[in-house]
């Protein structure tokens, strides 16, 4: 789940490009929300809506980099909270990749980062589970600039960066990367990794607090324990894939490619689970349905493109097999009282 605190910020951000909050928010369900209320936060299908809002009203394809080298560190909440809390920034970037599904994004889930050292360079390695695409290139290039502007608020000073390695092909806007990275940028390499001096790593951090840190992390573990929901790495990874492309359900053979394994490994690991594919997939769907028709004003017609059906009829069926009974009735059922009603055919 990903914080409020976050969203606040973003709208708030998103600004600078002439971007208004409702435009930001719409087909979120967001519309009408207090963003300066802390509780609670925002589902899967809100986060990526967003994301998606903001990178087609931006039309900035560099927008990942932006948001990342810009973000406030009291966005990650306890996460951020514990990062400032350490001694170090070696014991900061520590709890940061442990802790790193707390911050509810795709930190952890879809792009995994790790620090290691090789002599005097230290090196923080972000690991792809998939081939970039706008959506995940978007995710890297959010944690590329998260690692920048993290460790400026953590250490109040920049990262002594000597070289950014990327594990894909120059973008049509490589030429932002100078902006960001006062270092050389190559491309095509091997893997993702932001390579710095080692010697930073002992950096002693101004806001120290053992007993402060030793409180923040019991809150990530909270975090990380809530978000599990029962599901193994398996098919939280698979249902991230299927997230990532809600426009259309991912073949088992197109999601096993983009897990690194092959279609008949797949199938064994969900075999081994007692489970199939196709719930998956369904399920996943299914979710997504019912999100859309809670916390949107989208039509039955609009929701059914977004979820890949060719028509609306054909979702309308799946919906009821899903849940027995139709779309319409699911949100008259669950709508909110502020909200308009929608007039859709089912």
């Amino acid at each position: 789940m990903v914080s409020m605190s976050y969203v606040a910020w973003m709208a708030e951000f998103m600004m600078s490009y002439g971007i208004s909050r409702a435009a930001l928010l719409k087909g979120t369900g967001l519309e009408d929300r207090d963003l300066s209320d802390p509780a609670g936060g925002i589902s899967d299908v809100q986060h990526i809506c967003l994301l998606r809002n903001a990178l087609k009203l931006s039309r900035d394809p560099a927008l990942g980099l932006a948001l990342g080298s810009n973000r406030p560190i009291a966005t990650f909440d306890s996460l951020g909270f514990a990062m400032l809390c350490s001694e170090t920034l070696r014991e900061a970037i520590q709890m940061g990749c442990q802790y790193q599904k707390a911050s509810g994004r795709f930190s952890g889930r879809l792009v995994f980062l790790s620090l290691r050292t090789e002599g005097d360079e230290a090196v923080l390695e972000v690991e792809v589970r998939t081939a970039p695409d706008d959506l995940v290139l978007f995710a890297v290039e959010d944690m590329l600039g998260s690692i920048l502007s993290s460790t400026r608020w953590v250490t109040g000073r920049a990262l002594p960066l000597r070289e950014v390695r990327c594990g894909f092909p120059r973008p049509a806007h490589g030429e932002a990367y100078r902006q960001y990275f006062p270092c050389p940028v190559v491309f095509d390499a091997p893997c993702t990794q932001v390579r710095f001096d080692a010697a930073f790593l002992g950096t002693h951090l101004p806001m120290a607090s053992s007993n402060a840190a030793r409180v923040y992390r019991a809150q990530c573990e909270k975090l990380i324990n809530a978000d599990t929901g029962g599901d193994d790495e398996w098919v939280r990874n698979i249902r991230t894939q299927m997230l990532m492309f809600s426009g259309r359900p991912l073949s088992l053979e197109e999601c096993a490619a983009r897990l690194g394994v092959s279609p008949r490994t797949l199938r064994r690991r969900l075999e081994e689970r007692g489970m199939s594919y196709q719930s998956i997939v369904d399920d996943v769907r299914a979710g997504l349905a019912r999100s859309y028709l809670e916390s949107s004003r989208l039509s039955v017609e609009a929701i059914a493109e977004r979820l890949g059906f060719s028509e609306p009829t054909s979702f309308s069926r799946a919906f009821r097999r899903w849940t027995g009974m139709s779309p319409r009735e699911f949100r008259k059922r669950e709508s909110h009282p502020s909200w308009p009603s929608l007039s859709s055919s089912d």
